[in-house]
């Protein structure tokens, strides 16, 4: 592995690899230790997850990863409002990557495994088990892994949406034509640990916005997440190539 480049700039901690395979590897690595180090002093170890296409090798290799998966509860960070067999579906992709081989001990919260109910009642049995596995009010994760769209959105937080801060857990969102349920960031800004995985030249412009101060929060949503850490970004050399730092 080529050196990893480490910066740090406005509250964030900027990890920049050669590309998206070291990129993919080293936040495995990142996130297994995680677990490890989590489970010695827990009975439980709380990950959110995002969907995309970017994290997809990751989950592969966490798959492969012979950890406590019997104490890990995943959730999602959002989910498109379709069909879980959808290939739409974040939940597919889960269920194709991270929830095969040693991670399909885990215990996984499908938020759709009924379309027929309503959204009220989606929305409450979604905040009913992040209490019942979390804890803590707000539900609190170990690890929280989030992606970074390159209109700047993350999780389903889209620029200009008037809901995306509400006073709220769980908050249902439009985004990219379609309907979607999302954790707020209320949420996730209170996870024990925060990282953005970025890869790809199309998320040039969203990163530095990311990073901007003065960049507003409605035409980037995923500046709505904040935290008391240090929140830590996983990028590659060709989404990080325009940043100044």
């Amino acid at each position: 592995m080529d050196e990893m480049i480490e910066k740090v700039k406005n509250g964030y901690t900027i990890n920049i690899y050669k590309d998206k395979l070291e990129l993919s590897t080293a936040v495995f690595e990142f996130i297994e230790s995680r677990i490890i180090r989590t489970l010695k002093n827990k009975e439980r170890f709380k990950f959110c997850v995002c969907g995309g296409s970017t994290p997809k090798a990751v989950y592969q290799l966490l798959s492969n990863s012979d950890l406590r998966w019997d104490m890990v509860d995943i959730f999602l960070g959002d989910e498109r409002c379709v069909d879980p067999c959808s290939e739409l579906s974040n939940t597919l992709m889960l269920k194709n990557s991270l929830l095969t081989n040693f991670g399909s001990k885990a215990f996984f919260y499908e938020i759709f495994n009924n379309l027929n109910v309503d959204d009220e009642t989606t929305k409450n049995k979604f905040i009913s088990k992040l209490f019942e596995k979390c804890g803590s009010n707000p539900p609190t994760f170990d690890l929280t892994l989030l992606g970074l769209g390159d209109d700047g959105h993350t999780a389903s937080l889209f620029p200009f949406q008037k809901n995306n801060n509400v006073d709220d857990f769980v908050i249902f969102n439009e985004g990219k034509g379609l309907k979607r349920i999302s954790l707020t960031p209320k949420v996730l800004s209170a996870s024990s640990k925060i990282v953005f995985l970025v890869s790809g030249a199309n998320k040039r412009i969203a990163l530095e916005r990311l990073l901007d101060e003065k960049e507003p929060l409605n035409r980037t949503p995923s500046k709505l997440i904040k935290s008391i850490n240090q929140i830590s970004i996983f990028c590659d050399q060709e989404s990080a190539k325009e940043l100044e730092i």
